[in-house]
């Protein structure tokens, strides 16, 4: 069985206080990218896991989510181990893009059906917050409001697709150490039926990413990557997640083009890519 296996990106990002257990309340407006890993699963006479792509040298063969997710479901269901699963890696690690949550979203969906588990998505959305806070809301199919730890899910309107500038400077970024380094200065959170009325690009415009800071604290590269954005004209720039990938948002399809021809020159190394902003 084959899945695409979407990125996601931050709209918005408001931190809203820490949980005794040490995980953040948050707030945050999620949409999908046009840009994709592929996962292809299908049951086999052994266990094997292929990695390729891009990306797949930031991926450990031995200690992912395929392994702890097929781990629970062994134990938990009785399913067979002996799968031969293949991932190809077009989303950046560690970047603040969602993809292997949105991996772990795929395989949990793959295994539910090959194995005629019957799991509803509520089901499986309880079992991913084992796994991840983010991997929730991969089983929905248009952009949402996420708060709490990523397990209350509003979805939101739909919007046209935004084209956007991806600029990560492939360098992996630890959520866990980014909020070691949040200030505390706590956001106040917006009721959703207010976000909800809102104007997309006015959310985008209003509210900003919490995580910026600490973040381009640890690597100061961010903030020159948003500055390269805005100077390049870009209507919008921020970063998405808990970093280290930006994203300009460029009204005028000119200028976006020209921005990538520049900053590809300033950014030789970095992976730079138009997108599309996307609501499902």
């Amino acid at each position: 069985m084959f899945l695409r296996s979407p990125a996601k990106i931050n709209l918005f990002l408001k931190a809203l206080g820490k949980r005794p257990n040490g995980f953040h309340n948050l707030e945050s407006l999620f949409a999908f990218l046009d840009l994709s890993d592929e996962l292809s699963v299908e049951k086999s006479d052994k266990f094997s896991l292929e990695i390729t792509g891009e990306f797949a040298e930031f991926v450990d063969p031995k200690n992912n989510l395929f392994i702890e997710i097929l781990d629970f479901f062994t134990t938990e269901f009785a399913i067979e181990k002996n799968l031969k699963i293949k991932i190809i890696k077009h989303i950046p690690v560690g970047a603040g893009l969602g993809g292997g949550s949105s991996n772990a979203s795929a395989f949990m969906k793959i295994l539910n059906e090959i194995f005629a588990l019957n799991l509803s998505k509520e089901e499986l959305q309880k079992i991913s917050l084992n796994f991840g806070s983010d991997i929730a809301f991969f089983f929905e199919t248009q952009a949402s409001i996420i708060k709490g730890r990523g397990e209350i899910i509003e979805n939101f309107y739909a919007f046209e697709p935004i084209p956007a500038l991806l600029i990560n400077p492939k360098i992996h970024l630890s959520t866990k150490e980014v909020f070691e380094k949040f200030d505390g200065n706590y956001s106040a959170e917006i009721p959703t039926k207010d976000l909800l009325k809102t104007e997309i690009f006015e959310l985008i415009k209003s509210l900003a990413n919490d995580l910026e800071k600490p973040a381009i604290a640890m690597v100061p590269t961010i903030g020159e990557i948003l500055n390269q954005l805005r100077k390049n004209g870009a209507d919008f720039a921020k970063m998405s997640g808990s970093g280290a990938s930006c994203f300009g948002i460029f009204h005028d399809a000119e200028k976006l083009i020209t921005a990538e021809k520049n900053l590809q020159k300033t950014f030789p190394d970095f992976f730079i890519k138009r997108v599309k902003i996307l609501s499902r």
